[in-house]
């Protein structure tokens, strides 16, 4: 890899996620946290496969395959670098979270993707972990 991956930003995205889930966890019938967790939720899988996909871009022979390539591709070829916990099928829930906050509000929704945040906090910390890791190599 060329040049230092900034994951500045990604650091501070996934700290904000830890903070609202400390308060949720504190208040679960609190709507505006849990509103805020899913928010959180929302840019931090966004960011998780932008800043996945140019760390494999930065190390790939042709960085044009990494653009086109499909998010489920993109994550089993992170798995394979132990640069998440779970391959495709976990990802592919968090994917499905994520559309679903994209289509207007339901409680019962929001209440079971809060549920399944911790899952995925621990798969985006795992994440920066691996990147850091590859970073300092």
């Amino acid at each position: 890899m060329d040049e230092k991956l900034d994951l500045t930003n990604f650091k501070k995205a996934i700290t904000t996620l830890k903070i609202a889930l400390d308060e949720y966890n504190k208040d679960e019938t609190n709507e505006f946290v849990r509103d805020s967790c899913i928010q959180r939720f929302e840019y931090c899988y966004d960011y998780s496969k932008k800043i996945l996909k140019r760390y494999l871009k930065s190390i790939a022979d042709d960085p044009m395959e990494v653009d086109n390539e499909s998010l489920e591709n993109l994550i089993r070829d992170a798995y394979t670098k132990g640069l998440t916990k779970h391959s495709w099928d976990v990802w592919d829930e968090y994917r499905d979270n994520r559309n679903k906050t994209s289509h207007g509000y339901d409680q019962e929704i929001a209440i079971a993707i809060v549920e399944q945040l911790p899952a995925f906090y621990s798969e985006i910390e795992f994440l920066l972990e691996a990147l850091i890791s590859k970073d300092e190599t």
